[in-house]
């Protein structure tokens, strides 16, 4: 007689391996796209503009705040993201690509981590759907356009690699709670430091780990301190380390308050307003529509208990925490996914003042509650006769998910998209960033509009004042120039920008030492800011050297020599690199005495352009006329070093300083080089 054999459930077959590698593929391939994404936004004053992620050398200073994210946006302690930043530099140069690969592949990572972690939080589950009811709860994380931002923006890395650390504790917090062993509680104490080290949101991770014992584990308060007393104190010991190193770090560093949201409002303007961005942050958490890559000025601010958003807000919360309360006994995965949600979302509702309305990444960990929603369903309602539909409604889900992700992620492409990709939405920063684009294609008039716009939004806007100030100096009105300018550099002395924008000023007006002034002072604050010293260094030179018949500066050469010569400048400071370009190409022709000052800057406007061959090459052809000429020989290194050829790099710096001992631009780079 023969025996039937029994039916096998198919999940069992399927090795833990291949879901790890299915994620993966499914991940990367989602992400692929934004992998040759430019450098944008922020990106300019947190990677490009920051000189010390150019040293490894410098990864210690990070942790001591010697260096680090203040030094370029504000009081933030972030060293491991600034360390991150510096081996990207070490391996790739400024080649955007780098950057892009490891946003990825921390995405990447993110998500392989969290199907380990579901795997450990529905381990007890007996659901027959568990492996393919955690692959989708992952696969939703791994899709989610709402990720774009912490993705496919470099300087969105700050979200995704403290979810690193936040997931890779949790984990080792479930391996503590099976084997109380020193190296698993260790592991989950380095982790979680390590999350904290890189954003500060991560410290919501204890409250998390200790609510999962109580709604999800059902541990009584008792039985909870009881079994779990140790690893909880350290827990919230390493917090209170935590906040006691950041202050120690940080204490000295100035607090750059008008760069807050709610500079100037009382705390119930903040409080009200904040209130609204809760429904909006979770609508984006489970309708991902309408994102926005800044949303300062995106909603009114509100101060009043009766307004109509703060109403619908209060409903929207009191409905939440009803459904919480009723599923608590029910499905308690639902009401911890709930409580996840606001819980890991309250260090960035401004309740400590900060630089930001509201943000897209934000979500990244706070997402997680949605997969935990889904798992949780699924497993409830799951049966062989709803199958069909359920795999039809999710496979709808991911494959629309996945879509929105990949053209979400060619709108962080270059500023100029993604800027555009705004148009129409109110908001300071989108306005400001939509004027400038204007103002570089020399539409002055419309970027002058948006600019305004700006301001009436918000007049503690920063770059908006700044920005009306240099379209003031590029029409030639200098008083109303000075006073944006000068009232950008009010609202924060720190702030680089309006210091070069006021050089650029007074040397635009041949007001030499007055220029000088300000880029000497830039240098205390942001060294070589925008290249400020190349600048600096030339401007000195200009004091000292008299004008002579072969030089290009001679304005008694020819009218046109000197009209080309501003008209080129302009628009090399304007970023117009085409067009200064092609007015440099022809004064090579007009004024040879001067072809390699002019090829100099021919190849700067290459450098400034990522162009780093094509820079190369003109920097030779000026070193090629003048061979004493050490300022392009610095930039000669300074391509190699941008392009990772570090022998090189130091070969010309050491080359530009045995020509100009004093170069100080040279000597800086070979410092940094070492």
């Amino acid at each position: 007689m023969n025996k039937t054999k029994p039916k096998q459930n198919p999940e069992k077959s399927i090795k833990a391996s291949f879901y790890y590698i299915l994620l993966a593929l499914v991940t990367f391939a989602v992400y692929a796209n934004s992998l040759n994404n430019e450098f944008v936004f922020d990106d300019e004053s947190v990677v490009l503009g920051d000189q010390s992620i150019t040293s490894l050398s410098n990864i210690p200073k990070y942790f001591t705040a010697e260096q680090g994210f203040h030094k370029v946006i504000g009081r933030y302690y972030r060293p491991v993201v600034s360390a991150t930043y510096a081996i990207d530099y070490a391996l790739w140069g400024l080649k955007p690509f780098g950057f892009h690969l490891t946003n990825v592949l921390i995405h990447v990572i993110n998500v392989l981590l969290l199907f380990g972690l579901l795997r450990m939080m529905f381990e007890k589950s007996t659901s027959k759907f568990k492996n393919y009811g955690i692959l989708i709860g992952t696969l939703i994380f791994a899709l989610h356009p709402v990720h774009t931002e912490a993705v496919a923006w470099v300087s969105g890395r700050t979200d995704s690699l403290s979810c690193t650390f936040f997931f890779a504790s949790f984990i080792y917090y479930f391996k503590f709670s099976k084997k109380s062993s020193a190296l698993n509680l260790t592991l989950t104490l380095f982790f979680y430091l390590f999350a904290l080290l890189a954003k500060e949101m991560a410290i919501t991770l204890p409250v998390m780990i200790i609510l999962y014992d109580l709604m999800v584990n059902k541990l009584s308060i008792k039985d909870a301190l009881k079994g779990k007393i140790k690893i909880y104190s350290a827990l919230i010991v390493l917090s209170l380390a935590y906040l006691l190193l950041r202050w120690a770090v940080l204490k000295d560093i100035p607090q750059r308050e008008s760069y807050f949201y709610f500079y100037g409002k009382d705390s119930a303007t903040t409080i009200y307003t904040m209130l609204q961005t809760i429904p909006i942050y979770f609508k984006l958490a489970v309708f991902p529509i309408g994102m926005v890559y800044h949303y300062g000025g995106f909603l009114t601010y509100l101060s009043s208990l009766i307004e109509p958003g703060v109403i619908f807000a209060v409903i929207f919360m009191a409905v939440m925490g009803f459904v919480t309360y009723y599923l608590f006994k029910r499905m308690p995965v639902v009401s911890y996914a709930i409580i996840f949600f606001f819980i890991t979302l309250l260090p960035v509702l401004n309740i400590v003042p900060t630089m930001n309305f509201m943000a897209d990444r934000f979500l990244y960990i706070p997402s997680v509650f949605l997969s935990l929603i889904a798992i949780a369903v699924l497993f409830k309602y799951y049966t062989p006769k709803a199958s069909k539909l359920i795999y039809t409604i999710t496979g709808i889900v991911l494959i629309v998910f996945g879509y929105m992700t990949i053209a979400r992620n060619a709108e962080w492409k270059t500023n100029d998209i993604l800027f555009m990709s705004a148009d129409g939405i109110p908001g300071s920063v989108l306005y400001v960033n939509i004027g400038n684009i204007y103002a570089n294609k020399g539409q002055y008039d419309a970027a002058e509009k948006y600019y305004r716009k700006a301001i009436d939004l918000r007049v503690e806007t920063i770059l908006g004042n700044n920005n009306m100030g240099k379209l003031f100096m590029i029409k030639g009105n200098m008083d109303s120039a000075y006073y944006y300018i000068h009232k950008a550099y009010l609202l924060d002395s720190l702030s680089p920008e309006p210091m070069h924008t006021m050089a650029q000023l007074y040397a635009r007006n041949d007001k030499i030492p007055e220029s000088v002034f300000w880029l000497e002072k830039l240098q205390t604050v942001t060294p070589n800011y925008m290249n400020s010293v190349q600048m600096l260094q030339e401007l000195k030179a200009r004091q000292q050297m008299p004008l002579q018949q072969d030089s290009p500066l001679n304005n008694q050469v020819n009218p046109k020599v000197t009209m080309l010569e501003g008209s080129s400048y302009k628009n090399y400071q304007e970023k117009k690199f085409d067009k200064a370009i092609e007015e440099l190409t022809e004064l090579v022709k007009l004024n040879p005495a001067g072809a390699s000052g002019y090829n100099n800057n021919i190849g700067m406007c290459y450098l400034d352009g990522q162009k780093y061959n094509d820079a190369i090459k003109y920097f030779e052809f000026a070193v090629k006329e003048k061979p004493d000429f050490s300022s392009a020989v610095n930039n000669l290194g300074f391509c190699y070093e941008r392009l990772g050829d570090k022998t090189n790099a130091e070969k010309y710096y050491r080359k530009a300083l045995e020509l100009d001992p004093n170069n100080q631009l040279a000597k800086d780079n070979l410092s940094k080089l070492k």
